[in-house]
């Protein structure tokens, strides 16, 4: 029994029939009808990873009106049976592809990968090579042949993330390979030197010509997109072509944009800006606000392209802070501003409860959304706000920490610029006011406020509060009890910082300390005889760090750098006594630094701390 029993909860609050009430038609989809696309990774792992009819059947009874399954793209009579399916139960298919394509080591694929503009080769067919378009071409022309038989199969759903290793953004890019660069050369009648890969855009620019390449290559993608249409046009020019991750990449705004988007078959866009809290230290309905603030500002895109499009906001219970509830209600505010939403159904387990609360959910949320309720969105919570509660998982580690004494006189720190949800230790004392200066650091155009919530050393909650964009404030508190207190902090997109306190506190890193910009001396504790320890820091993208280490007497004793090649690098320390040793944070050779976490080994106390005579101690013996 796979559907009755783990859902049976579910369906006996609400239900959707595709057998009582009049099908959805294509014309209605996105329009007078929100989009509700479930993108499948949850029921399928059941029947290894093969669609079968029940799962189609619970989806539309759940009240999608789009199914998609994660795998089977190629497996076209496995299509045609969810095609058949779907228009059994009422609903629309699209099948889920990437948008790329491996391209192997051989010689066959030497010049027509993947170039990115730093000459970093990735293991994927370039979007200018003729293997990655006929891949494409023959799935999706075939698509569009067997919605004619099954006129369900409504388009196709390219995924266009980069999962390839060495990625550096989203897909795709200009690419610098040497398919391009020969046509470019030939076309501008140019005599093209042998470049290294790292040489190729420095050289277009030394020449003037980086602007007419860009224009150049873009019109060759606009030109492979254009082929594909009409050849989807020339069976069913109603199939329409869904893309993420929307507002889109370089290649989808330039050239899938014009291309792809007809009057009669829009463009769908999935958006996953809204996958779920835009922090997981936000409350549901700051969340909410913060999700449709970020759908508002990507849908400006398109529109301002002026393409008939489908814009959809996304969600993934995977993500952290995507707990059943706020995605359900996600899913409605979502479904408000936009045409409709899709999820990316990952993290649930079938068979488990986890499956049962999003599903009910989800059956929720497309109930409220059939019926126009979008207010249900604020309704009162039904189960206990936890936002603050993945910050407090792992702490039992703390309560093996030897507590540093304060002096009860303030101390300034240094320029440590925190961002993103981090967790602070503090060493207070009964009966001893405590307090901590902070402040709300502006980045850009971003306008979040600084959101924070304290612990006692039994995982209660003492206070709370926000501190407004762009100022300072002060948590104060007066201890009952002797012993470690946690703060948690968030300020969604903006930065904060500590700019003092009166009690020693740490910064947890055992889980990765996220920090925007460089930052000096941080001291640790090591005890003795603890044995090689690695100390790790994670950059994105473009976006670098150099971590130095040294020892309790300030000698270096280890560099790491991570590059845009190699996001993480990790640094292993032999140390020879124990003591408190330190790390500080540069600018790596190349890249820029703003952005990265840093992460401590278990073996370690679990704090950071800006003077070395207030490091957190192991009580271990």
């Amino acid at each position: 029994m796979k559907f009755f029993i783990t859902l049976g909860v579910v369906f006996s609050l609400i239900s959707f029939s595709a057998f009582t009430e009049a099908t959805t038609t294509r014309a209605e989809l996105g329009k007078s009808e929100k989009l509700r696309v479930l993108v499948d990774k949850v029921m399928q792992p059941e029947a290894k990873w093969v669609t079968e009819e029940w799962m189609v059947k619970a989806a539309a009874e759940a009240g999608f009106n789009v199914f998609s399954p994660r795998a089977g793209h190629e497996r076209l009579d496995e299509v045609r049976r969810v095609a058949a399916w779907c228009g059994q139960y009422g609903i629309f298919h699209l099948p889920w592809m990437r948008g790329s394509l491996t391209a192997p080591d051989g010689p066959e694929a030497d010049g027509k990968r993947v170039v990115w503009e730093d000459g970093m080769e990735q293991a994927l067919w370039s979007p200018n090579a003729d293997a990655f378009w006929d891949w494409t071409t023959r799935y999706i022309v075939e698509y569009a042949r067997i919605s004619l038989e099954f006129p369900a199969l409504m388009g196709v759903f390219l995924d266009y993330e980069n999962y390839a290793p060495g990625k550096q953004g989203n897909l795709y890019s200009l690419s610098y390979d040497d398919i391009i660069l020969k046509q470019f050369s030939e076309a501008a009648n140019l005599e093209l030197p042998s470049l290294a890969r790292d040489k190729r855009k420095a050289w277009l620019e030394e020449k003037g010509l980086h602007e007419t390449f860009a224009e150049f290559q873009v019109n060759h993608w606009r030109e492979r997109c254009r082929a594909l249409r009409q050849a989807v046009d020339a069976i069913a020019p109603a199939f329409q072509f869904c893309v993420y991750p929307a507002p889109g990449t370089p290649f989808m705004v330039q050239a899938v944009y014009p291309e792809w988007a007809t009057a009669q078959a829009p463009l769908i866009l999935a958006d996953a800006c809204t996958y779920g809290r835009p922090s997981r230290f936000l409350p549901e309905q700051e969340s909410l606000a913060g999700n449709k603030a970020r759908l508002l500002d990507n849908i400006k895109i398109p529109r301002e392209a002026g393409i008939p499009f489908i814009y959809t906001g996304g969600i993934d219970p995977a993500v952290r802070g995507a707990d059943p509830e706020f995605s359900g209600k996600n899913a409605v505010m979502i479904s408000g501003v936009t045409d409709g939403y899709w999820i990316f159904y990952e993290g649930p387990t079938y068979t488990k409860d986890d499956h049962a609360e999003y599903w009910k959910w989800f059956t929720w949320a497309n109930s409220a959304i059939r019926e126009g309720r979008f207010d249900a969105q604020h309704q009162p919570r039904e189960n206990p706000e936890s936002w603050f509660a993945e910050a407090f998982k792992q702490v039992g580690k703390i309560a093996e920490l030897g507590v540093p004494k304060g002096t009860g006189q303030h101390v300034a720190w240094p320029n440590i610029k925190l961002r993103g949800d981090n967790l602070i230790v503090l060493a207070a004392t009964a009966g001893t006011p405590a307090e901590v200066l902070l402040q709300d650091v502006p980045v850009g155009a971003y306008d979040n406020a600084l959101l924070w919530e304290l612990r006692d050393p039994s995982m209660k909650t003492l206070l709370s509060g926000t501190i407004p964009h762009g100022t300072n404030g002060e948590v104060r508190f007066t201890p009952e009890t002797e012993g470690l207190y946690f703060l948690a902090l968030t300020s969604g997109s903006c930065a904060y910082s500590i700019t003092s306190t009166n009690t020693p506190a740490g910064l947890y890193a055992a889980e990765g300390l996220s920090l925007i910009q460089g930052v000096g001396r941080l001291y640790f504790y090591v005890p003795p005889k603890t044995g090689a320890f690695t100390l790790s820091i994670k950059g994105q993208g473009g976006e670098t760090a150099r971590l130095n280490v040294f020892d309790p007497a300030g000698n270096p004793i280890a560099t790491v750098q991570t590059s845009t090649k190699q996001q993480t690098a990790k640094a292993t320390v032999t140390p020879g006594d124990g003591g408190a040793y330190s790390l500080e944070v540069t600018k790596a050779d190349e890249g820029v630094l703003e952005d990265y976490t840093i992460t401590l080994d278990a073996k370690l106390p679990p704090t950071l701390s800006p003077l070395a005579e207030q490091v957190f101690q192991s009580l271990r013996k």
